[in-house]
């Protein structure tokens, strides 16, 4: 029988990665739109003044975020066994792309921030005024509260070796 607190764990990291994974595409695809309008191509990728949204940081934190989303939802229709071992993979890529969106954003930030001259452009290539509204820090943000959510999911999960568990 599954624990009910649990349950609402898992479910509540897919929720929280289906949120990431439905902003992090959305930002892709407004960057890929305005992209295209201002080239009138998906191919150019040097000498732009925004760049293609395919050497982008966001656009390899979308998979991410898909790939987390579909994992945590096969985790949701495991039985407890192969739940906790899929969890701490899961886990594994969180800690991954917590690392990858925080440093991405760090970078952006530091750039944002030694500007001296022109306006301040966030990590999509275009002008911003706040580096805390960017998709960026959002994007990192909801890869923090995933992470956190399965920290959670660790720490409330029986040991399945533990000596209660094998009598």
């Amino acid at each position: 029988m599954r624990h009910p607190s649990l349950t609402s764990l898992y479910k509540l990291q897919a929720g929280v990665l289906s949120v990431g994974t439905l902003f992090a595409w959305y930002t892709v695809y407004v960057d890929f739109s305005r992209f295209y309008h201002f080239y009138g191509t998906l191919f150019r990728t040097q000498d732009c003044v925004i760049p293609n949204p395919v050497t982008t940081p966001c656009f390899y934190g979308a998979f991410a975020f898909l790939a987390a989303f579909i994992w945590s939802l096969t985790i949701l229709r495991d039985d407890a066994l192969k739940r906790g071992v899929r969890q701490k993979k899961l886990h594994l890529l969180l800690i991954a792309s917590v690392l990858f969106a925080w440093s991405n954003f760090s970078w952006s930030a530091y750039k944002f921030y030694t500007v001296t001259v022109g306006p301040r452009v966030a990590c999509s290539g275009v002008p911003a005024e706040n580096i805390f509204s960017t998709p960026c820090f959002i994007g990192a943000s909801i890869f923090l509260t995933a992470f956190l959510v399965s920290v959670f999911i660790l720490r409330n999960t029986p040991q399945t070796n533990s000596p209660e568990r094998i009598v």
